[in-house]
């Protein structure tokens, strides 16, 4: 098997100093994630942008001795400059971290954006793929890839994990609307997407549902005849690297050096990237609230602050390292004298070793991003205090703080609660500081990055080896199917009616059955061994009217009311939604041109076949958004059907009615028809007992079979009789 890992940087960089090629490994925790995956003869694979020149790579390829095959990509500067910085880094960063002010959309870094992700899917598809591959894509810079690699190769299976966050709906639609729709669409090339937290993951779906129209059932998306699992993995650290260095002894020494320069004071200690996410300056406006109110803590603490180098050549990063040297300037001035300096700061890179020192000579780790996919600083510092002693004060607006609940959690952009919760780490008692750090240690330690790789690469295999999708009912398996009708003495047929036996109307009164159909209906139902079922969403009074007559059990709304001699209710529910839903829906009719309601006994629809196609989309996705929150906790469900949004009961669906009616493992043919979202639930129950499922149309579907067209279930049904 072969594992090919595609993300913007290589684990290994190739830099000529005085003549002579050297290498630069990575040292994050992804090259060891990735490596861990590794068996026997698995071959690894990694592509990248390369951040250097191609005849550096070819004198220097031959130095590297990696566990990896490199296929590095060679961008022309325009192009990589535009889809790196332009768009990935002055677009998609801060619009996901919840920085809108700061996104400058540019058309043509869009543009150069996609052509990077083009160039990069087919290198990878001309020179690597075979079916049996794994491709693992990672983070926002790849968006579109794995779409583009789907369309070159539709059987190879792909993984796409966010390593930032993924932001609301609301936020995503700032985005111009073509921009939007193709980086959605482009993420369900993949058959699984990974995020770090199930706040991600939720915004995510919702965003899919808003755009696509297309619903989760528990995190699972059928589209484009694929399952796509949405799962969460929380990125972590190598724990044991981190771990044993404590013992190190040039890390204690480090250590001992920083404890005797800063004797007899408290040292908080904080260490990111000089980024506009991570908080930097509310950080140290705490800190400076911190003496400010607590005045006998001068001269007793001190803060050191590393900002690591990022993007300094874009302007608003060289505006924020200004910035923030100021202000470190001005605490320091207000608050410092000739014997203490109450900020010690460095803009630089630090060493493994430096930065062992730090996490583990410090009192106090403040780490406090305004918002972080995850944030493995946090992790890193737990896992280097092998004495179990230390706080970690931790900004909940990162993905960390959804496992490191024993950490001092505050919001980073409350200056006077980071005062206090500074003051209430260096006031906690060591018994609690030590079994909070034991805690988040176990949390850590317990789910490693080796965890975390392994996780998902076992759920990607998982999602790509339990697919089962429509297969097209073909000569040979509709024999099969008439020749066990034949033999079979006791059937139950389940047929859905729009979309199935008759096609769509304008509106629903104009779709009546015609007269070749209820004789076709009429002959089925007057073989003594079938029972012919009608599961419609059709009210109960147009069904009486259409087929009250015919030899057949009538079921009506979706499951909410069952007729054999006589109609009786499904439902318990009070309705009590249902004027304020009215009332919602009928705004939205009025605000759209060809939209209508249709009221039942117990639910309403809100139909927009007749509008114009993109504005009947965009006003139905409002209205299930506005629904979405309306209906919490009221027992109705939401159904985003074929250009119609009904809201019914919760309790009951076409599967629960069948259920209800009859006891399916009594019969020894079973078959099931229909078209919609709604029939899914019939499907579900007619499966379990290994009955005949059959979707008809294009839609994607958990049904056996599928057959294209109402002309050729009419030609089905006629071969049965």
């Amino acid at each position: 098997m072969r594992i090919i890992n595609i993300s913007y940087r290589l684990p290994v960089s190739f830099k000529k100093k005085n003549d002579q090629i050297e290498l630069k490994s990575s040292s994050g925790g992804l090259v060891s994630a990735i490596l861990s995956l590794k068996k026997n003869e698995d071959e690894l694979h990694w592509v990248g942008v390369a951040d250097f020149p191609l005849i550096d790579y070819q004198n220097g390829k031959d130095l590297y001795l990696g566990e990896f095959k490199l296929h590095p990509i060679f961008l022309d500067k325009t192009i990589n400059s535009g889809f790196y910085s332009g768009f990935s880094n002055g677009v998609i960063w801060p619009l996901f971290h919840y920085f809108p002010s700061f996104v400058e959309f540019n058309a043509i870094n869009f543009n150069y954006y996609m052509e990077a992700n083009r160039i990069i899917a087919k290198n990878v598809c001309e020179t690597l793929l075979e079916n049996d591959d794994i491709i693992w894509i990672h983070d926002y810079q790849l968006l579109p890839l794995a779409d583009m690699i789907r369309e070159m190769k539709p059987k190879v299976k792909i993984g796409f994990f966010l390593h930032i966050p993924f932001p609301s709906y609301e936020l995503i639609r700032l985005l111009p609307k073509y921009c939007r729709d193709v980086l959605v669409q482009s993420m369900l090339g993949a058959d699984l997407i990974g995020f770090h937290a199930y706040e991600y993951a939720q915004h995510f779906l919702h965003t899919v549902q808003m755009i696509k129209g297309i619903q989760h059932k528990q995190f699972v998306l059928l589209y484009k005849n694929r399952d796509i699992k949405i799962d969460v993995f929380p990125i972590s650290i190598n724990y044991e690297n981190f771990n044993m260095a404590f013992l190190e002894p040039k890390i204690e020494d480090e250590r001992n050096k920083l404890k005797n320069l800063y004797s007899g004071k408290k040292i908080i200690f904080s260490v990111d990237r000089l980024d506009y996410t991570k908080g930097i300056m509310y950080r140290l406006q705490g800190f400076s609230e911190f003496l400010r109110l607590f005045p006998e803590w001068r001269e007793k603490i001190v803060f050191l602050l590393v900002a690591v180098p990022s993007r300094a050549d874009l302007k608003r990063y060289k505006e924020r390292k200004q910035m923030i040297e100021v202000l470190i300037s001005e605490i320091n001035g207000k608050y410092g004298n000739l014997k203490w300096t109450p900020i010690v700061y460095k803009y630089g890179s630090v060493e493994f070793q430096s930065l062992l020192g730090l996490y583990t000579s410090c009192d106090i780790a403040l780490i406090s991003p305004l918002r972080d996919g995850m944030n493995l600083v946090a992790k890193e510092f737990i896992a280097s205090r092998n004495d179990e002693d230390g706080v970690l004060l931790l900004s909940d607006m990162t993905g960390a703080a959804k496992e490191l609940t024993d950490a001092l959690l505050f919001n980073p952009l409350d200056e006077n609660e980071i005062a206090l919760k500074i003051k209430a780490a260096i006031d906690m008692p060591t018994d609690e500081r030590k079994t909070r750090m034991k805690n988040l240690r176990t949390q850590v330690k317990t789910y490693n990055v080796e965890k975390w790789s392994q996780d998902f690469m076992e759920t990607l295999n998982e999602v790509c080896n339990s697919k089962s999708f429509p297969e097209t009912l073909c000569e040979e398996k509709t024999k099969e199917i008439i020749a066990h009708f034949q033999v079979s003495q006791k059937r139950l047929i389940l047929l859905d009616y729009d979309g199935t036996l008759t096609s769509f109307e304008p509106t629903p009164e104009l779709a009546l059955p015609s007269r070749k159909l209820i004789d076709l209906l009429t002959n089925l139902g007057n073989n003594p061994k079938n029972i012919l079922v009608l599961v419609s969403g059709r009210d109960r009074n147009t069904l009486d009217t259409w087929f009250g007559k015919l030899p057949l059990i009538l079921i009506a709304e979706h499951g909410t009311f069952i007729k054999k001699s006589e109609w009786k209710s499904t439902i318990t529910d009070a309705l009590q939604w249902k004027e304020g839903v009215l009332k919602i829906m009928k705004q939205f009719a009025l605000n759209t041109s060809g939209a209508f309601l249709e009221e039942k006994t117990y639910s309403i629809c809100w139909h927009y076949r007749n509008v114009e196609e993109l504005k009947g989309f965009a006003q139905s996705r409002e209205l299930i958004n506005l629904l979405n929150d309306y209906l919490v906790g009221s027992g109705a469900s939401i159904i985003d059907g074929n250009k119609v949004i009904e809201i019914k009961p919760a309790q009951i669906n076409k599967g629960s009615a069948i259920q209800l009616a009859f006891d399916v493992k009594e019969y020894d043919f079973c078959i099931a028809m229909g078209d919609d979202q709604t029939d899914e639930d019939l499907f579900a129950v007619v499966a379990q007992y290994k009955g005949i499922t059959v979707k008809v149309g294009q839609a994607a579907s958990k049904a056996k079979y599928r057959l294209e067209t109402i002309q050729m279930v009419h030609s089905l049904l006629e071969k049965l009789i």
